[in-house]
């Protein structure tokens, strides 16, 4: 979701800001009270991508959007001065919804997606420096190409610390005094160091750079303690008392407990993406065709902790690389409608959002094209899946993380040889043809 572009949208559909007399958010949905709900045109705000409903109730214009609200209230809140900010909800009227397993992965994906544009931009660094070192020969060794080199790698060295800050702002603890503690764990005198003891007890070598799993960890553990620290602390020197507190304790629990059994379960997700990905073809295949359906529902952020997981610890992802076959097959499907479609907003739509998706953001062409006209969508599975089949026979790998278009093709820059970057741009080529050829045999209605 495009925040910004998001609010601007809402603002506009419920009747301009001049309609909106209050405003706040609860866990899940944006809650607006309008002068005038006439005006709300709800039908076009559920078709909003990132809307998933619309509910006026208790003299609320209720807007659905999921753990993304925060976010989302943050870019519409300045656009709106001469309304009302009200304090924050804390109920989350889709509780009721959510199993306990949901909540688990709202929040490990709230806590990662904040930190995504930081991983985007150190691997479009890295990716430059991989094109400036086997294309035009660049000095590695020089000052320039080290500093840029330190700076790429930096995101994903410090990465647990941009989790804890994410996660700690998204379960209302205090996110600074979070980082500091996951911040001391990454230091030389810590991070990976054998034979350390705390309190005369031995500690277990953990790695915690690079680690993001202690964090996710941390955090819920330390937002539990936290609200009692408030609760009990003497309102003078609670601002004293808590970071204190807090510090004290989590420190030494993370060192003592929650950093191996973090390790622990780093280790099990890393042999778990090579075991998925172990069946080459096959399971690249279906993972492949399943990533637009992910796309559609949300989902695909989910993955994230696992790519980013695998890429941390083996320096690579083939698990990601199925974003390069869904994403370039939905492009060649969206311009297979535009170049066959016989009404003019449909070939409009269709070649516009097609070259969006080539060059960077697949959701117009999926949500604005394929799961309209139904039948390109089926193109797109189908043109995603044999490329992932040729992804898998290959092992064609990124080595940094980015949204799959034409344009980032360079993530796939790394090892030895520029071969794995060859076939990746092969596999591009293949996604958007097959996407392109299938939906334009298998063909649509544009009633």
């Amino acid at each position: 979701m495009d925040y910004k572009q998001t609010a601007e949208k809402i603002i506009e559909l419920v009747g301009g800001k001049e309609n909106i007399q209050t405003h706040t958010h609860c866990m899940t949905r944006l809650r607006l009270v309008l002068k005038n709900v006439a005006l709300a045109k709800e039908d076009e705000l559920k078709k909003v991508p990132g809307i998933q409903g619309v509910v006026n109730k208790a003299g609320q214009y209720q807007i659905v959007i999921g753990p993304d609200v925060e976010q989302l209230y943050n870019e519409l809140a300045p656009m709106i001065p001469n309304a009302t900010a009200e304090k924050v909800v804390e109920e989350n009227l889709d509780a009721e919804k959510e199993s306990i397993w949901n909540r688990v992965l709202a929040f490990i994906s709230g806590s990662i997606t904040p930190t995504l544009p930081v991983l985007i931009g150190s691997g479009m660094i890295s990716a430059i420096l991989s094109l400036a070192a086997n294309v035009f020969h660049v000095d590695t060794a020089g000052s320039t190409y080290t500093l840029l080199n330190t700076l790429a790698n930096a995101a994903y060295t410090y990465l647990p610390v941009l989790v804890a800050f994410a996660a700690a702002r998204r379960l209302k603890t205090n996110e600074y005094v979070a980082a500091f503690i996951i911040l001391a764990l990454c230091s030389p005198a810590i991070t990976g160091v054998a034979d350390l003891t705390i309190f005369g007890i031995p500690l277990t070598t953990v790695k915690y750079t690079s680690n993001i799993v202690p964090a996710l960890l941390m955090v819920p553990v330390m937002a539990f303690i936290d609200r009692y620290v408030v609760k009990y602390s003497p309102k003078s020197i609670v601002s004293i008392t808590r970071p204190l507190i807090l510090a004290l304790i989590m420190f030494p629990l993370t060192l003592l407990l929650l950093g191996p059994i973090g390790t622990w379960v780093g280790t099990i997700l890393a042999k778990f993406c090579v075991w998925i990905t172990s069946l080459g073809g096959i399971s690249m295949a279906i993972l492949s065709a399943l990533h637009p359906l992910l796309v559609m529902v949300g989902m695909h952020t989910l993955i994230t902790p696992l790519i980013v997981n695998e890429i941390t610890t083996y320096g690579s992802s083939l698990l990601f690389s199925k974003a390069l076959a869904g994403n370039l097959a939905i492009a060649g499907a969206a311009l297979a409608v535009g170049l066959k479609a016989k009404k003019e907003e449909n070939k409009t739509a269709g070649i516009s959002t097609g070259i969006t998706a080539l060059l960077s953001v697949t959701e117009p062409a999926l949500y604005g094209v394929l799961i309209r006209l139904k039948k390109p969508l089926i193109g797109a599975l189908i043109g995603a899946a044999i490329t992932g089949l040729f992804i898998g026979m290959f092992d064609i790998r990124a080595y940094a993380t980015a949204s799959c278009s034409l344009l980032t093709l360079p993530i796939f820059m790394g090892g030895e040889s520029m071969t794995n970057f060859y076939l990746a741009v092969v596999a591009a080529i293949i996604a958007v043809i097959l996407g392109f050829v299938a939906t334009w045999f298998i063909g649509f209605k544009e009633d």
